[in-house]
C-alpha cells in the first residue's frame, strides 16, 4: 500500500512548507518533535457497488484518506504524522445497510516536527 522511502516515510509530497509528512516510524532522523497534539484517523468505505475498477478506485480511496488525515494534521498545526498505520478490509460489511465494500481506516500520531540541525 505505501512506497518505503529513507526512515519510514510515507506517501511524502514536498511541494508545499505547509505539507504534512507521513512516517510508518514513530521517529524520524534528524529531527525532534517540538509538540504532540495525539492520535488522530480517518475511516472511509467504498461500495462495492459503485466500483468497476477496483484497482482504480481503491487507489483513489487510499489518496482520499491520506489527504483527510492530512487536512486533521493541520487543522491541528502539526507538519507531519508519525507512526501511521493504514489498514484495508476488502470484505467490509457497512453495520447500518448491511452493504459490503472496501473499508480503508488510518490512525497516526500529529506532531510538531522540527530539524535537528
Amino acid at each position: 500500500m505505501f512506497r518505503g522511502m529513507g526512515a519510514g516515510k510515507a506517501n511524502a509530497n514536498t511541494e508545499s512548507e505547509n505539507d504534512v509528512e507521513l512516517y510508518t516510524s514513530p521517529w524520524v532522523s534528524g529531527t525532534r518533535a517540538a509538540a504532540y497534539f495525539g492520535p488522530i484517523s480517518s475511516e472511509l468505505f467504498l461500495e462495492d457497488a459503485s466500483v468497476e475498477d477496483r484497482s482504480a478506485a481503491w487507489t483513489k480511496a487510499e489518496r482520499e484518506l491520506l489527504e483527510s488525515l492530512r487536512d486533521k494534521a493541520r487543522s491541528l498545526g502539526a507538519n507531519a504524522v508519525v507512526g501511521l498505520e493504514v489498514t484495508l478490509d476488502p470484505f467490509a460489511r457497512c453495520p447500518d445497510t448491511d452493504v459490503t465494500g472496501l473499508r480503508l481506516h488510518a490512525v497516526g500520531t500529529a506532531a510538531k516536527l522540527e530539524a535537528l540541525f
